[in-house]
């Protein structure tokens, strides 16, 4: 996701494109996927973040799963 300032709203609809994406580009691994179903349980089906604590849970969730994602794909690669 691209960097926003902290006074813009949290694009949801983007980041359930990128987890989607990122879904599609590593459905071989079951562990990378499972992790993105995991995290886009907890957005798929909001219009928006209820507050600005909760906004700022997601964004740093989704960059937490994105970490984890490359660490995986990194693991997975040199095995």
């Amino acid at each position: 996701m691209r960097e926003q300032p902290d006074h813009e709203t949290l694009d949801l609809i983007e980041m359930r494109r990128r987890l989607t994406a990122l879904r599609s580009k590593h459905s071989d691994n079951l562990l990378i996927t499972s992790l993105l179903n995991r995290f886009f349980v907890k957005v798929a089906f909001l219009l928006k973040p209820t507050d600005r604590a909760h906004e700022q849970y997601l964004k740093s969730e989704f960059e937490r799963t994105l970490i984890k994602v490359k660490e995986i794909a990194a693991r997975t690669k040199s095995d």
